[in-house]
């Protein structure tokens, strides 16, 4: 401020500013009155750059912004694949338990119905012979097959 060469300012204001500017400059201990102006128009050279420094800024903060919001997306969508895929092989993996214990249990009815079939072939061919339980056995699965067949097919038989 010292450096700076001063030079005169006449300028025609209404009478309540220049009271204004008066008493601003009491108020604030100011040796005089250019020196309150002289700060005034320091404060809105200071604020009218301010203002162009920001409209300056505000393209490049914008991309900043529409940047951090890619990159979030990008991570969230990232967040998502990978929670997606984790579920995908928890659901593998409880399906294919689920599918090997019915193959077991499959596995089990299968054995226990062959051992139940020997047993009671044994039974009738002890007790009425082989060839009634090999009749018996003929019979059992020929119902048996009528059974399974769906109504479908029966009613075009």
């Amino acid at each position: 401020m010292a450096d700076e060469q001063s030079v005169q300012l006449n300028v025609w204001i209404p009478k309540d500013l220049k009271d204004y500017v008066a008493d601003r400059a009491k108020r604030d201990n100011k040796p005089g009155m250019n020196v309150l102006i002289a700060d005034l128009i320091r404060q809105e050279r200071a604020r009218e750059q301010g203002e162009v420094i920001e409209q300056q800024s505000l393209p490049v903060l914008q991309e900043m912004m529409r940047q951090e919001i890619r990159q979030a997306l990008a991570e969230h969508r990232r967040d998502v694949r990978d929670d997606r895929a984790l579920e995908q092989e928890e659901q593998r993996d409880y399906l294919r338990k689920g599918f090997d214990r019915l193959a077991a249990l499959t596995v089990h009815a299968i054995r226990n119905a062959g051992i139940g079939r020997r047993l009671a072939y044994a039974i009738l061919a002890k007790a009425y012979g082989p060839s009634f339980a090999q009749s018996a056995f003929e019979d059992a699965k020929l119902k048996t097959q009528r059974e399974l067949v769906p109504k479908a097919k029966q009613d075009e038989e």
